[in-house]
């Protein structure tokens, strides 16, 4: 079922090119970063990430923002295995007729998030090119212990989300929107040490770097198994509410659309559950239920007096198959709405 998704299917066809180190833990589509064993107590998580489309399409327009994510969208592919950063390297492609000022500010995102993170910038790469495309390779450490990866789920666990959901979706909507007029605040936190604790008490675990659903459609496909969501509106985002109701836009596509926040999805078996909540709260960290984990392989949501059953895939394949057209993006994203109803 996988590959039903456009990218998975991208991915999977490009991936059968290549030879697979033997030294790799992670089969293909089952991880955020790569995991690679180095010996038996140590382990290599690496992954690469590029902001190249959310430049060309004006997304990110803030240097600062551009900076701030290409650690950011690297970083929280680390915590999605529970790894502890060791540092990134930094390729970017930058025009001759860039200012100064705009690469300090390029410059201070990248390190103001190394400094979040207590991260460093290892080395990278410098050429110049007609468009901005900022590429980051970040590296971590796991140490014994499980191995976190997006496998695992058994039926009837409890899914959580490490925070509020839908702030980039409510971010992409105003940005994109022909009367953009909220001021969004969009600075997400990639989940380095929840995803730490992760590692000791979850069976699984994905980011939400492409929106709530399209994590938990690529969870499910991966784990066999379907998932009920509880009651959505405690996990949204107080901006994403304020833009449901700015643009009268049904506030649970902003679960729906594929510009993430960068929150954690994960599951908790039964046994473990009460143990991991009483840590969690001792780093001040308060995750919310999502749902659980069902037999019947299907996605559910409360939606208008009724539960309704989710088309995950024709939501996650939207995009490519209006040709990354925003308007008609929306468009669409609104008549499933209406059939909802």
């Amino acid at each position: 079922m996988l590959n039903e998704i456009i990218e998975n299917s991208n991915i999977s066809k490009i991936a059968s090119c290549y030879k697979r180190s033997p030294l790799q833990v992670n089969k293909i589509h089952e991880c955020d970063s790569e995991i690679i064993k180095l010996n038996e107590d140590i382990y290599l998580a690496v992954t690469t990430d590029s902001i190249s489309e959310e430049i060309d399409t004006g997304l990110y327009d803030d240097p600062w923002l551009i900076g701030w994510m290409a650690v950011t969208a690297n970083l929280s592919d680390i915590a999605a295995v529970g790894a502890k950063p060791v540092g990134l390297v930094i390729s970017q492609i930058i025009s001759d007729n860039t200012n100064e000022v705009f690469i300090k500010r390029l410059s201070d995102g990248i390190s103001d998030a190394c400094e979040e993170y207590d991260t460093y910038i290892l080395g990278g790469d410098l050429n110049s090119g007609n468009q901005l495309i900022i590429t980051g390779t970040a590296t971590g450490i796991i140490e014994k212990g499980n191995i976190l990866t997006r496998k695992g789920i058994n039926k009837g666990e409890t899914i959580y989300i490490s925070g509020k959901a839908g702030l980039g979706n409510a971010y992409a909507l105003n940005k994109f929107s022909s009367t953009p007029g909220l001021t969004i605040n969009y600075k997400p936190k990639a989940r380095i040490k929840e995803g730490i604790l992760l590692r000791e008490y979850a069976s699984a675990c994905m980011d939400t770097s492409d929106g709530v659903i399209s994590t938990i459609d690529q969870l499910s496909r991966i784990n066999n198994t379907g998932f009920e969501i509880n009651d959505y509106e405690h996990l949204l985002d107080p901006e994403a509410l304020k833009a449901s109701e700015y643009y009268n836009f049904p506030s649970w596509l902003f679960l729906a659309g594929q510009h993430g926040e960068f929150e954690l999805i994960f599951s908790i078996p039964k046994e473990k559950t009460g143990e991991f909540l009483e840590k969690a709260g001792e780093i001040n960290w308060y995750p919310l239920e999502l749902g659980i984990a069902t037999v019947e392989k299907s996605i559910t949501l409360p939606l208008y007096n009724k539960t309704a059953k989710l088309d995950t895939c024709y939501i996650r394949n939207l995009l490519n198959s209006v040709n990354g057209d925003k308007s008609l993006y929306i468009e669409k994203l609104l008549q499933l709405d209406l059939q909802l109803r």
